[in-house]
């Protein structure tokens, strides 16, 4: 259900919060103007998400890289959109760098259906809602998985292997750059088995976690050569 038409309308309209033009347009603006651009968004978020729940397949995984159901608790933050974007309703100046905040538009859920759950190498289920998508088999707990985007790579995650959020395997960290251009800034990350750079620092992916994958990237971190051009 994921990736609907709904969804991608959604995302597109969170990704003009990302691109320096956009932004610009929206200097001088006043904080009601504002908070209607961001209500516009909101509202094409909602939507997205009333389909996915209404499909009776959806799941959540979080940045934890725990599977829960919609209703949890603990992602309720991330379903009612209203209150993912409570506090930038509240100070729209944060839209235009004018807070603490580098990158305040809300994190967007991670949804997948069960189909896709039960493919991932492993998830854990979390243990309040306990959704149970998959079989006992496949739920790891010394080896489970974090979920991250592309953005928060650094160089701590060299050697690691990496699998975007379906599955898909990216192989190890080789590389990050961050250059700054007269439009805005080029991220690109490089895997050892990607056919092509990751190139949206909002791509969601996974590596897995626990004392085994610990030591083995500590292993190569403690061999590698010293990498050049790289920025987190």
């Amino acid at each position: 259900m994921t990736d609907s038409r709904a969804e991608r309308t959604a995302v597109a309209a969170r990704a003009l919060y990302k691109q320096e033009d956009f932004l610009r347009s929206l200097d001088g603006l006043s904080d009601e103007e504002l908070r209607e651009h961001m209500r516009v968004t909101a509202d094409l978020e909602k939507a997205a998400i009333k389909e996915w729940l209404d499909s009776g397949d959806c799941y959540i995984i979080s940045l934890a890289g725990k599977v829960h159901l919609p209703t949890c608790d603990s992602m309720g933050r991330f379903v009612d959109r209203d209150s993912a974007w409570g506090l930038n309703f509240r100070f729209p100046e944060r839209l235009l760098g004018e807070g603490p905040d580098a990158d305040p538009i809300p994190i967007w859920p991670i949804l997948r259906t069960r189909a896709q759950i039960e493919s991932l190498p492993s998830c854990t289920p979390c243990p309040l809602c306990a959704p149970m998508p998959v079989a006992p088999e496949k739920r790891f707990g010394a080896n489970s998985w974090t979920y991250l985007r592309a953005r928060s790579l650094n160089s701590k995650h060299f050697g690691t292997e990496f699998r975007l959020a379906e599955g898909t395997l990216l192989g190890a960290l080789t590389k990050i750059s961050t250059v700054e251009t007269i439009d805005g800034f080029d991220f690109t990350a490089e895997f050892e088995h990607a056919e092509a750079p990751i190139t949206d620092p909002d791509t969601e992916m996974m590596y897995r976690t626990g004392m085994r994958a610990l030591a083995k990237q500590q292993s190569w971190t403690a061999t590698a050569p010293l990498m050049t051009g790289c920025g987190s």
